[in-house]
């Protein structure tokens, strides 16, 4: 039996009920006995400027960064925000690609997942994140693509995701991260 992999994911909504957000805790349940997936937190970090940098990361970058470099492979669930990515999001990229080498994102494999209430999905989103993910050497994965429109019509009061189309795609795409993560093992990596 093979071992389940251990991945880590970051939302890039910080809204309480925020439907990537949920979409991510779906996931686990989805993938069976895949991986495990810790869902990570960049609630706490400022806003980035090297002036801070100078006096020492933050602790809350600190724990992410350590948490993505420890993973099997990283899940990033975004939303779209003006067609782009949301700016806590970018500004959380943008602090985990800072410090000594390797940095957050150098080598970790990844797969993009995204969701909106409306009827373009994130596809404008992932592509830029797509972009930002290649210039840090993330390997990101190319196939399928999933971007759930009209989500707010898919999940229940509760957040629980309910459409059972919608999960049906999440698990052959949980399939395809789970062969992508595994082409690139931690023991590969610097």
């Amino acid at each position: 039996m093979t071992t389940p992999l251990e991945l880590v994911a970051l939302s890039g909504s910080l809204r309480a009920r925020s439907y990537n957000t949920a979409l991510l805790r779906a996931l686990p349940e989805l993938a069976g006995d895949r991986f495990t997936l810790t869902l990570l937190s960049i609630h706490e970090f400022p806003v980035f400027n090297h002036d801070l940098e100078l006096d020492g990361m933050p602790p809350a970058v600190t724990r992410v960064h350590r948490a993505i470099r420890e993973s099997d492979g990283l899940i990033i669930g975004t939303p779209e925000y003006n067609h782009g990515v949301p700016g806590g999001l970018k500004n959380a990229i943008d602090w985990l690609s800072r410090g000594p080498m390797p940095h957050g994102f150098f080598g970790i494999p990844t797969a993009i997942v995204g969701a909106s209430d409306g009827a373009f999905g994130t596809t404008r989103a992932q592509y830029a994140l797509r972009q930002t993910l290649t210039a840090l050497n993330a390997p990101t994965l190319p196939a399928p693509q999933v971007l759930i429109t009209h989500v707010d019509q898919k999940m229940d009061a509760e957040g629980r995701l309910t459409d059972a189309t919608t999960r049906g795609v999440l698990t052959h795409w949980l399939a395809e991260v789970e062969r992508w993560m595994r082409r690139f093992p931690k023991s590969e990596r610097s």
